[in-house]
């Protein structure tokens, strides 16, 4: 058992450094796009049409895939005031309730992205050409990636790992 929560542990590492890497990538790519249309629309006089479209794609993407970044670190929102205040036992339940519920809520939304980004597959972006389901393959990436952690962390709990992080800083 000791061995398969290492296994886990490692992948939830690796796309932990591959979810950061993107994220600062797209981050920094965003910028240069955003600042290239103040340029060409202030300095040239001349703004490009394409810019906001790719911006707007650019911030999904991020969006997403910041989700599953936080969803990994524990960072994720919850009111946890009652639970705090209940026997460890049952913050370990509520815990591995919690992360099944969110596991199964963004498998659904990876799903449904899915068919979005299957129906839209055939419509170009207006500007880019680009195709349309690049705006829906985001709830794709980012459900099954933050099912993924919290399946990761359920299996955590379940092997007797801390509750989660917040709980750890707050008591």
């Amino acid at each position: 058992m000791k061995a398969i929560l290492e296994r886990f542990g490692r992948l939830d590492d690796l796309l932990g450094m591959l979810e950061d890497a993107t994220g600062i990538t797209l981050v920094v790519v965003l910028a240069l796009v955003v600042n290239l249309q103040i340029f060409s629309r202030y300095l040239f006089h001349a703004p490009f049409i394409w810019p906001e479209e790719v911006a707007r794609l650019l911030m999904i993407w991020i969006a997403f895939v910041g989700s599953a970044a936080v969803t990994r670190r524990g960072a994720d929102m919850a009111v946890d005031t009652f639970v705090l205040l209940m026997p460890e036992g049952l913050q370990r339940a509520l815990a591995i309730i919690k992360d099944l519920v969110l596991a199964a809520l963004f498998i659904f939304i990876a799903l449904q992205g899915k068919a979005l980004a299957d129906a839209v597959s055939n419509m170009p972006l207006i500007a880019t050409g680009w195709p349309t389901s690049l705006l829906a393959w985001p709830l794709v990436v980012g459900g099954v990636l933050t099912a993924i952690h919290s399946l990761i962390r359920c299996a955590g709990v379940l092997a007797g790992n801390e509750v989660s992080q917040e709980i750890k800083t707050l008591t």
